[in-house]
């Protein structure tokens, strides 16, 4: 391959369509592109605000303030363990401790359902098509487009590990047919859970009238299992901790072939883990979208720092709105 020009030029997905792509990697991006509220990143931020509906209340901040962070689930583990103390001295904070737990969770399911689109505005049809193109399907974001996508028809094409009775991951099952697209959560999603044992389970997520069925308050032992935000070393920690997001993660890690990535500018702060699985993986090309209308030198800057981050490794920057993935004809009006 010749040596690949670094400046703001982007190619078409045409010139490199014709070649083997065998995994897909969709970013934040990917979901911006139909939805433009998943710009909101910060769900913590957003649950603060008054438009979410039921926003986080001042006792509920102070405690994510004193824990310095803003992972929800973090903070409702916190919460529930506190209380599994509080039933061993009798109960004496019983109701402020189930207030303060209801709180966070209603704030965190209506800054989701006020951050995603509904299932009603959403055609999955168009992305499912692409989708089954991939043997494997990688994405980072926590939101239910790819599976509402999946979910939309021919879903035998696709496998995503919760085959198991309850919708369990089991990680000593995960042998699926070789002719089947296989999807992996990375960073989890918010139709994911987290049982108090340890285990994950997917819940029911086509179709729901609001979103906020996702968390329900009647089974306090389910922990939302998403990162929506924080430091690689963040992410990559809460990864190793849950036996599913490793599972994808080694998977990711251990890819060979040609990876397409979509939406995804795979930053140093926030993404060096990602960097990291490829440079250790056996994936030979990659072909990374790249939204057009930003500055000139930004593109220079990305294309710069990806060939010094991934050397070896054969480059295309193609522009992302040139890719049925990211066809602007997908998004939706708020």
């Amino acid at each position: 391959m010749a040596d690949l020009k670094i400046d703001q030029h982007l190619i078409e997905w045409k010139e490199v369509a014709e070649r083997t792509w065998d995994s897909l990697l969709l970013g934040n991006g990917f979901s911006m592109n139909i939805w433009e509220r998943f710009g909101y990143r910060d769900l913590f931020e957003l649950a603060k605000d008054p438009l979410v509906g039921n926003p986080l209340e001042p006792q509920s901040t102070a405690l994510f303030d004193h824990l310095g962070s803003s992972n929800f689930e973090d903070v409702l583990r916190i919460i529930y363990h506190s209380r599994l103390v509080d039933q061993q001295l009798g109960d004496p904070q019983k109701l402020p401790i189930t207030a303060l737990y209801r709180n966070t969770k209603n704030a965190l399911a209506s800054a989701v359902n006020y951050a995603h689109i509904h299932h009603e505005q959403f055609d999955g049809e168009p992305i499912r098509k692409q989708l089954q193109e991939f043997s494997h399907i990688f994405t980072t974001n926590y939101d239910l487009l790819p599976y509402w996508s999946i979910m939309h028809s021919d879903t035998w094409r696709f496998r995503d590990f919760f085959w198991n009775h309850g919708g369990l991951f089991n990680p000593a099952d995960v042998e699926a047919p070789a002719d089947r697209s296989k999807i992996y959560y990375m960073h989890g999603a918010i139709h994911l859970v987290e049982k108090s044992d340890g285990s994950t389970m997917k819940q029911t997520a086509n179709g729901l009238d609001s979103l906020t069925e996702l968390f329900d308050l009647d089974h306090p032992e389910l922990f939302p299992l998403f990162i929506s935000e924080g430091s690689w070393k963040e992410k990559l920690s809460r990864i190793k901790r849950n036996n599913y997001l490793r599972f994808c993660f080694e998977r990711f890690s251990s890819s060979d072939g040609g990876l397409v990535i979509i939406g995804h500018s795979l930053h140093k702060d926030y993404d060096q883990h990602i960097i990291d699985a490829i440079q250790s993986s056996g994936i030979e090309r990659i072909a990374l979208g790249v939204w057009p209308h930003q500055a000139g030198a930004a593109i220079i800057e990305l294309k710069s720092r990806l060939t010094q981050s991934l050397p070896g490794t054969e480059l295309h920057f193609f522009n992302s709105e040139t890719h049925p993935l990211g066809d602007p004809s997908l998004r939706v009006g708020i």
